[in-house]
């Protein structure tokens, strides 16, 4: 195989070994990772993205059989048996986003929480409180390079790994993995690392490594979330945390439904509004049908009279009298069972009704 920017092989060229001549191929596979001419690893993403499609499809086939297996139980799941395919061979090509292998990681988990694949990406890290597959990447990355400079000198993953740092001396501009990892280290605040070709600790930089991603990944969720123009009452009950009501509603349709108004997957005017056509609705004309008012989470949870009996069956008195917004962020963000049950009972029958009343 012959590396190369582009363009064709030049014609003629042949090589041979032993005098058996050799085939030049556009790719080849080996431990899994497929090489191609050109440098990229689309072509492992995508053989990893269809060998992960298949796993997920057995397990979802064996899914059906517990209907009542809880969220974090599912998810864990996803961890054991579908991320190291997704994963596999990543202290090689960890450092890109390989945007087809996060897409069947945010598949399995929407279709966990119940919500369609238009529901926006960073309402669904927050609810589950996940992150993307490349902080865990960069910690196997981190790792193996770790374990590259505690490596003889003599062997040949040293020998060409000091190699590759003195081409990135006198080359720069070359991409490269030791240039990947020099930018991931600087990025992080580990410039020194780089510096010093060491960590010391080993246990306690991965520790911190682990800690850094993290952090840094919530801020920018963050200010993702402050940015957006979708569900703006998310921007101020969300919490990028595992939410308490995924593990404590054990229903899944009323569970569901509970997600569904969270990350504004829902059928309310504000955010059916957006999808209306041949032109989407202004926001201030996105109106409850019978208030004539901004129909949003807010109203819909504690102010329409349409719910009235079963907001006084299912809600505590406190939230929808003289309601305000700290008392709908204060029932969002509740981590009281018995709270949180009757809240998704209520959000279920709510839902149901308002089908009955305006699409039926």
């Amino acid at each position: 195989m012959i590396f190369k920017k582009g363009g064709q092989n030049r014609k003629h060229l042949k090589f041979t070994y032993h005098g058996n001549e050799l085939e030049i191929v556009n790719k080849f596979t080996y431990l899994g990772v497929i090489f191609t001419t050109g440098g990229s690893f689309s072509a492992t993403y995508d053989a990893l993205s269809g060998q992960a499609l298949k796993a997920l499809f057995k397990l979802k086939s064996n899914l059906v059989k517990f209907t009542n297996i809880s969220v974090s139980h599912s998810l864990e799941l996803f961890d054991k048996l579908i991320e190291p395919i997704l994963n596999y061979g990543c202290e090689v090509w960890g450092l890109n986003n390989s945007i087809q292998i996060e897409r069947i990681h945010l598949r399995y988990c929407k279709q966990v929480l119940g919500v369609r694949t238009q529901t926006q990406n960073n309402f669904i890290y927050g609810e589950l409180g996940r992150y993307p597959l490349i902080n865990k990447r960069i910690v196997c990355v981190l790792k193996y390079w770790i374990k590259i400079l505690q490596s003889d000198d003599v062997k040949y993953i040293k020998i060409v790994y000091n190699m590759l740092v003195h081409d990135l001396e006198m080359y720069p501009e070359n991409n490269s993995w030791v240039k990947s990892v020099k930018h991931l280290l600087n990025t992080l605040g580990f410039g020194d690392a780089w510096f010093f070709q060491g960590v010391g600790d080993v246990n306690c930089f991965i520790s911190i490594v682990k800690q850094r991603t993290s952090d840094i990944y919530v801020q920018n969720w963050i200010t993702e979330l402050q940015q957006t123009t979708r569900g703006k009452n998310y921007c101020i009950y969300g919490i990028f945390r595992f939410q308490p009501y995924l593990n404590v509603v054990n229903i899944s349709k009323l569970r569901f439904e509970f997600t569904r108004l969270r990350v504004s997957a829902h059928r309310l005017e504000v955010e059916a509004g957006r999808w209306h056509k041949p032109e989407k609705t202004p926001y201030e004309n996105r109106k409850c049908k019978h208030c004539n008012v901004l129909e949003d989470e807010f109203h819909f949870l504690l102010e329409c009279p349409v719910f009235n009996s079963l907001r006084k069956q299912y809600i505590r008195r406190y939230y929808w009298n003289r309601t305000n917004m700290i008392k709908f962020i204060e029932l969002l963000q509740t981590d009281n069972a018995k709270t949180i049950k009757n809240l998704a009972t209520f959000i279920f029958n709510a839902a149901k009704l308002r089908t009955e009343l305006y699409y039926q």
